[in-house]
């Protein structure tokens, strides 16, 4: 009778359901709500708790789009709720709270992260939080959550797929609703914005740590730190607590995703010289461990990225390619075929000279994975082009490469290209056909014989075959275009040769503008209307050539007046409220037209001192002397805002410069980096001292310092002229090493590291690895000041030149 009661009223709460549907359909949230009352009350009633979880957000949902759809009154509505509700679904309640308090910083991301953190502890009004009160909220409700551990492990998520929208992966993954709600709070502990909120003393994950080490080794390592706030450390101790939950499991899918997320999270978190390295080795071992699973197809990819980012596509390949065929439609598999179709991509880029003639150039071919290259030459009529409306000849639309196509070549030919075994780009250079007749072409390249437009890699490319060349330059202002013909061949010029122009219009297309021919000395000239783009052709006997791209001039109806001008020089670009602004200044006159430019004496100048708001401070009547120039003085002021003032003249040739005026502390120590004691080598522990020291000569004892080494790679001077056809890999910056200590009582710090070199960098091409130390000291009154020392180190000891 019970059971028949039970499905009695779960076919009545369908009715409702639909009814509650038909009303959110009707755009009608009070019938809604109305509906959703009853389900709530039936459902908690019989312990169906996920359905009475749906329910209750939904009707919250509801009621803040009524009061206005804002996202904070539904978290609030949500916690007023939660204050009474059934403590069996406080968990789920919490992560979903979570989850909206989540939603709302991602919605206000740029809000939280231009907030500066106060001193004063914000209160409940979610709209005055900064990003480091929003993430502690958030972190507040998934820590509560998972509390209820011990209730929550005993509870199968299957419970609530009610709930849940369900993915791809076997419940075997996330077993209980313990492993959805860890899993939930670890996507937030490890999101890339709690990078926004960390403490200057935050919790380091470093490479050498077991982060990297088997399963065992992570279990049993215990984490300590007195930064127990840092969600790094959050993540990590909730990895070893699911890797401990599933430890015994007959089905070892809920163990092993946890194991393979542990190490992905050390890869994106963790720092350090051998990182990489460390996370290749553990992966290798993941795999090995796990053979017979199918998420090792998944660190299988992730191990062939490492290798691909480093640059071993072969490696790569291979790798990705043993996951696609020893775990088959899997997601692991799916992305290391995904993995290996980009390295055997075909890529293709080709250019060459844009006219031709002799000397002949050659065909640049920039290519991957492609065995032979076919090329066609297409003769076209270059007028055509430009009824396209195009910029450019090369941009052209599918429509008019397909009309390329259709025409007879008047050259085709085909060139091996060597094998690009490592999957890597590489370029060849093809020389171009000797017999074409003088005109303008198009040359097409295709990784294919047929030339088809589809799984085939094709560009196009315009030329020209003439002996003329076009020198073009253009007079701004005077709104005039002009350029030389010559003789590509000899440089004469070419006389009387006509060059016809087309401006284009307000449709795309170009329309004829006029022509000219060439004088003498190959000089041709045309007036153009402002900011039209224009494109010139010149032609002599059966040779043509036209401008490379379009040409844009604007015109000035008038020439340029005379004009005088006052220009000011100040003493300092930064002054403090009360301090003495001391300017010089000099009057001038300028005709560009006759190339006239002198001072301007004995002229008499009111000088106007302004304030942020362009408010009148100070005023000056200067007199200029017999070489145009005065001086003079005004103080800054102390009783208004302080910003960016400035000096202008008012009567007089115009002029003005601005400066700012601050309310700035002076330096209360420095700090200074000693040279090594000893000359540092390679893999050898080099260490710094520093010292931070008062101007008055104290030492600042008890301050933090935060300091970090950045390597560089340097190359021997003889590269540039020696090996320029082959440089040496290039390492790039890269931080090494970073930490916190304090000063010691006479203010001195000691900095240790390894100089590691970079082992990319091939040893034979005597590289020099500079590592820069930096060092930021902040004294208990807050003040911080830097300091930086180079360290060269290298293969070689001893570096002469003559």
């Amino acid at each position: 009778i019970l059971t028949l009661a039970c499905v009695a009223l779960a076919g009545q709460r369908t009715d409702l359901w639909k009814k509650v549907q038909e009303a959110e359909a009707k755009r009608r949230p009070k019938t809604a709500v109305e509906n959703l009352e009853p389900i709530i009350e039936q459902s908690l009633k019989e312990g169906a708790y996920a359905e009475a979880v749906k329910a209750i957000t939904k009707k919250i949902t509801l009621e803040g789009n009524i009061q206005g759809g804002k996202a904070e009154e539904k978290i609030l509505r949500l916690q007023t709720f939660m204050a009474d509700c059934p403590e069996t679904i406080q968990p789920v309640m919490q992560t979903i709270l979570a989850h909206w308090y989540w939603q709302y910083f991602q919605q206000n991301r740029w809000r939280f992260t231009q907030r500066t953190q106060t001193g004063e502890s914000p209160g409940d009004d979610i709209l005055t939080w900064d990003l480091p009160r929003i993430l502690a909220e958030i972190d507040k409700h998934f820590t509560k959550a998972l509390s209820f551990d011990k209730t929550l492990k005993t509870i199968p998520v299957a419970d609530y797929d009610y709930l849940l929208t369900k993915g791809s992966a076997p419940d075997a993954f996330r077993p209980t609703l313990y492993d959805f709600l860890a899993h939930e709070a670890l996507s937030f502990y490890t999101a890339g914005e709690q990078a926004g909120s960390k403490s200057q003393f935050s919790f380091e994950l470093d490479a050498d740590s077991p982060i990297f080490d088997g399963p065992e080794g992570f279990l049993a390592w215990t984490i300590e730190t007195d930064d127990t706030g840092s969600p790094t450390v959050k993540a990590l101790r909730l990895y070893q607590q699911l890797m401990r939950f599933h430890k015994q499991d007959k089905d070892r899918s809920a163990l092993i995703d946890a194991d393979l997320g542990r190490l992905t999270f050390g890869q994106n978190t963790a720092f350090g010289e051998e990182k990489d390295t460390r996370y290749k080795k553990a992966l290798e071992q993941f795999v090995e461990r796990n053979r017979k699973h199918r998420i090792a197809a998944r660190a299988i990819h992730q191990w062939a990225s490492v290798i691909h980012a480093e640059g071993d596509l072969v490696a790569a390949r291979k790798l990705a390619l043993s996951g696609v065929e020893n775990y088959p439609d899997t997601p692991g598999a799916n992305r290391c075929y995904n993995l290996v179709e980009n390295i055997e991509a075909k890529s293709l880029a080709v250019s060459t000279e844009r006219v031709w003639n002799a000397p002949w150039p050659e065909i640049n071919v920039r290519y991957k994975n492609i065995e032979k290259l076919h090329f066609r030459v297409v003769p076209y009529v270059w007028k055509d082009v430009l009824s396209t409306g195009h910029w450019s000849f090369e941009d052209l639309q599918g429509k008019d490469r397909d009309r390329i196509l259709k025409l007879d070549p008047v050259w085709s030919g085909a060139s091996p290209l060597p094998k690009t075994e490592d999957f890597q780009q590489r370029e060849e250079k093809i020389d171009v056909p000797r017999n074409l007749k003088p005109g303008f072409y198009f040359l097409i390249s295709s990784a294919t014989a047929d030339f088809k437009k589809n799984n085939n890699q094709m560009h196009f490319t315009a030329f020209w075959v003439s002996d003329l060349s076009m020198i073009i330059r253009t007079q701004h202002g005077a709104g005039q275009v002009e350029g030389f013909v010559l003789n590509a061949r000899t440089g004469e010029p070419v006389q009387e040769c006509m060059v016809r122009s087309w401006i284009r219009s307000n449709n795309g297309k170009y329309d004829p503008a006029g022509s000219t021919s060439t004088d003498l000395n190959g000089l041709f000239s045309f007036n153009m209307s402002n900011h039209k783009a224009t494109i010139l052709l010149a032609g002599a006997g059966e040779h043509r050539i036209s401008s490379q791209n379009p040409i844009s001039v604007y015109h000035r109806n008038h020439k340029p007046d005379p004009f005088t001008r006052t220009f000011f020089f100040t003493d300092r670009a930064l002054y403090r409220p009360g301090q003495t602004i001391r300017f010089k200044g000099i009057c001038v006159r300028s005709d560009q037209e006759k190339n006239d430019y002198h001072c301007l004496p004995k002229q008499t100048l009111n000088v106007v001192f302004k304030d942020v708001n362009r408010k009148e401070i100070e005023h000056l009547s200067v007199t200029a002397n017999d070489y145009g120039s005065f001086n003079g003085s005004f103080t800054a002021p102390r009783d208004r805002l302080m910003g960016r003032m400035s000096i202008q003249v008012s009567g007089g040739p115009n002029g003005s410069t601005s400066f700012n005026v601050e309310e700035y502390k002076r330096p209360k120590f420095r700090v200074e980096l000693d040279k090594p004691k000893t000359a540092p080598r390679l893999d050898d522990a080099v260490t710094l001292t520093g010292h931070a020291t008062a101007y008055t000569g104290a030492a600042i004892d008890g301050a933090a310092v935060s300091y970090r080494i950045v390597r560089d790679v340097q190359f021997p001077l003889w590269w540039r002229w020696c090996c320029w056809w082959w440089p040496p890999t290039q390492g790039g910056s890269k931080e090494i090493t970073h930490g916190m200590i304090r000063t010691e009582t006479d203010g001195s710090f000691k900095i240790h590291f390894k100089a590691v070199p970079d082992l990319s960098v091939d040893r034979s091409s005597e590289p020099t690895f500079r590592y820069t130390v930096y060092a930021d000291v902040t004294d208990s009154a807050g003040e911080t000041r830097s300091g930086q020392r180079m360290v060269n180190v290298g293969y070689t000891a001893l570096k002469a030149s003559l």
